[in-house]
């Protein structure tokens, strides 16, 4: 039998011949980097020659940038006082204008150091001003240097001035509190008792004293010597001072104590149980200091005396026992009529059985 020799290749529907492995050269040269060796030493030299001197660089410009951007211009808001530089013969009667609201602008590290309470006040000056609106402007005001003055609120202020005259009138203590109990203020004297006062005509037309500052009595029981000043209206203040000495009187508490349906007794050598007393019961008025209007009333006794010796019924005068001195009293009937009791009569004997 012959054998069949297998073809190279296969028709379009048969499997491709398997594919041959390319061998590879036993000695291939390698490839020459010497020409990248410039740049690696290059870029080594810029990133760690002279590290010191490079941070140092960076410090700087990022500092540099920092500063020229925190140190734009910015704005903040202050408060300034005002102070008025009047006229002699003129009062100012209409509202004073205490502060302002200015806005202030500059550098943010010139505001980080700004501190308005060093500021000088703003002295608007009124001696050669009529009355109506002034203008308050920047001029006016001392800033440090490098800020400057963008807003100004209320920036103008209305006056209205009045003349001024003088007048005397009377000075009105004030007290404050209560003396101890039993006590009161019998007198207040100020010295001096009146005072020359200076400001506007129309508010002095209808003012007649000048009240002072409030003086405590709380819990006094002695007279005492005071020093206080005097307490003046706006726009009104006193010529020569305004301390004055006030000179307070306290005295013990008089009263009048009216002491209904007091119970009479009987005093001396009789046996009470065989008189009795018409009416039985009186009203003691007792005046005098409070203290020993008190004490008196809790001691007294009205009373009649009687002797052994009294037999018949008549009007006897009613007499205090156990009152101290210096206490008045009156007695409400200030006599009354004593009669002896009638004996009882005897019981009937008992019937016989």
């Amino acid at each position: 039998m012959t054998t069949r020799k297998r073809p190279d290749t296969i028709s379009g529907m048969g499997r491709s011949p398997s594919r041959q492995t390319p061998q590879t050269p036993i000695n291939k040269p390698k490839p020459d980097h010497s020409a990248d060796r410039p740049l690696r030493r290059w870029i080594h030299s810029a990133l760690f020659d002279n590290v010191g001197l490079k941070f140092l660089s960076m410090v700087l410009a990022i500092t540099v940038f920092l500063l020229v951007n925190t140190d734009r211009d910015r704005e903040i808001t202050a408060r300034i006082g005002v102070s008025y530089n009047m006229p002699s013969d003129k009062v100012l009667v209409s509202e004073r204008l205490e502060e302002v609201r200015v806005t202030i602008k500059g550098p943010w590290q010139r505001l980080r150091k700004f501190d308005e309470r060093e500021l000088d006040r703003i002295n608007i000056d009124l001696r050669n001003v009529q009355s109506g609106d002034v203008t308050i402007t920047p001029d006016m005001i001392t800033l440090p240097s490098g800020l400057s003055i963008t807003s100004i609120s209320p920036r103008t202020v209305r006056v209205a001035f009045d003349r001024r005259v003088d007048k005397i009138v009377e000075i009105s203590p004030q007290l404050a509190g209560r003396p101890l109990h039993g006590y009161v203020v019998s007198e207040v004297k100020a010295n001096p008792s009146t005072i020359k006062v200076r400001g506007a005509e129309g508010t002095l037309a209808a003012l007649t004293s000048i009240r002072t500052r409030e003086i405590s009595v709380d819990s006094r029981a002695e007279s005492f010597l005071a020093d206080t000043e005097l307490v003046t209206p706006e726009s009104v203040e006193p010529v020569g001072g305004s301390q004055v000495s006030v000179q307070v009187s306290i005295d013990e508490e008089l009263v009048t104590r009216k002491l209904p349906g007091l119970v009479v007794g009987l005093s001396g050598d009789a046996d009470p149980a065989k008189w009795q007393v018409s009416p039985a019961q009186v009203e003691v008025t007792l005046t005098g200091a409070l203290l020993a209007v008190e004490k008196a009333k809790a001691a007294l006794v009205p009373v009649v005396k009687l002797s052994a010796n009294d037999t018949k019924a008549r009007e006897v005068p009613v007499s205090i026992e156990g009152l101290p001195p210096g206490i008045g009293v009156r007695i409400s009937p200030e006599r009354v009529k004593i009669s002896p009791v009638k004996p009882a009569a005897p019981a009937p004997p008992a019937p016989v059985p």
